[in-house]
């Protein structure tokens, strides 16, 4: 009974959070050293994005990837869903255990409740050193124009005007070969395997032009949290914690492979979302199959199309005219599905927004969820490029 006495008027001299620390295991704080040379190396990474291009990108990353996608593919369920449901677990468990021992009575309850919270934290700081050395260094590689003919500059309202006419027709003239269903939208008769192999078939070819392309087979993944993404506003989401690329599968089929070629992007090391969205319509629109070139180009359509609203109205509209009557229902599909369906989905949507807009500036794209409609700007460089020659 002395002995415990003894040991509380010590702990009580020393302090909850010194004497929290001392009793924190190795593990937990390994984890919290981690995660401090994650933030150290993010920050070293963004200064000198060369070397993160050379030293991180193409030279670390090429290896993670292979042994993600390896043990993905070997799964026959997603490892990225599961490890998400554990990792909720761990930190829930974690948190009661901290609201325990900050109402139990006993007299080192301080100390008890702030080691607990020190093991949450050093859980965070694992996921995010992983996360970090795993992937997200790849926000800071060299952009991907750097080394390419494509030169991004400031485009007038004509020229985006006369670029979106151009995908407009392309879009057009991919839709005529495919067919429609009973409301009059696309429909791409392919299932989800059959996507994957198509998705994978226009990477390799991309990489066989340019190797910072290159990269193992993905373990795409059909969501079983679709109908959650569509709350959210999400058609895919690439977990890096396990290198696999999800897809909502409720998405209309005028973006599902579009969606698919995104998430792939950020498989293959490309992190920001402009250059995810440009790549997707770049290697979607170069595949022979309609299936997956015309979401491609109705999506370099419609991104370019609001452009041309915010630089012109005037001349938005008169283009609006000429758009065939194929596109509009498309157009009007995907609306539709991704407008709220009731005032507790908006507001989930919005917070969705908002908490990505906040993840996108923290990791440099001062833009935040504008940042995915700057893919504009990369298909105006590659228009101009391919005039020049």
């Amino acid at each position: 009974m002395q002995e415990r006495a003894a040991a509380i008027d010590a702990s009580r001299r020393r302090g909850p959070l010194r004497e929290a620390w001392s009793s924190l295991g190795l593990a937990a704080k390994l984890a919290l050293a981690a995660a401090a040379s994650a933030a150290i190396a993010r920050a070293v990474a963004s200064w000198t994005p060369d070397w993160t291009e050379s030293g991180y990108s193409r030279g670390l990353y090429p290896w993670i990837q292979r042994v993600q996608s390896a043990v993905a593919r070997n799964s026959p369920i997603s490892l990225g869903e599961v490890t998400t449901v554990v990792a909720i677990g761990v930190a829930l468990t974690l948190c009661v255990r901290a609201a325990r021992a900050a109402l139990a009575h006993a007299p080192d309850h301080a100390a008890n409740t702030v080691r607990e919270l020190l093991r949450l934290v050093a859980l965070c700081g694992a996921l995010y050193a992983v996360y970090m050395f795993g992937w997200a260094l790849n926000y800071a590689r060299a952009p991907y124009a750097q080394g390419t003919a494509l030169e991004l500059r400031a485009a007038d309202a004509a020229e985006i005007e006369d670029a979106t006419r151009e995908w407009m027709q392309r879009a057009r003239e991919l839709r005529d070969q495919l067919g429609e269903g009973t409301e009059g939208t696309v429909k791409l008769q392919i299932e989800f395997d059959e996507l994957a192999r198509l998705v994978d078939a226009a990477w390799e070819r991309a990489a066989a032009r340019d190797s910072r392309l290159a990269g193992p087979t993905p373990a795409l993944r059909a969501s079983n949290v679709s109908s959650w993404m569509k709350s959210a506003g999400i058609s895919g989401i690439y977990w890096p914690f396990t290198g696999e690329p999800h897809i909502n599968t409720l998405v209309p089929p005028s973006q599902l492979a579009f969606s698919a070629l995104h998430e792939v992007a950020h498989q293959r090391g490309f992190a920001r979302e402009d250059e995810a969205n440009y790549l997707a319509c770049r290697l979607g629109a170069d595949s022979e199959d309609a299936r997956l070139a015309y979401p491609a180009a109705l999506q370099a359509f419609l991104h370019l199309s609001r452009s041309l609203r915010e630089a012109d109205a005037e001349r938005a509209k008169e283009l609006e005219a000429d758009v065939p009557a194929a596109l509009r229902r498309d157009r009007a599909a995907l609306a539709a599905f991704w407008k709220p369906s009731t005032q507790f989905v908006a507001s989930v949507r919005e917070v969705s927004s908002q908490v990505n807009d906040a993840y996108l500036k923290s990791q440099g794209q001062a833009q935040g969820v504008r940042s995915y409609g700057r893919m504009v700007d990369l298909l105006l460089a590659e228009r101009r490029a391919a005039q020049a020659r």
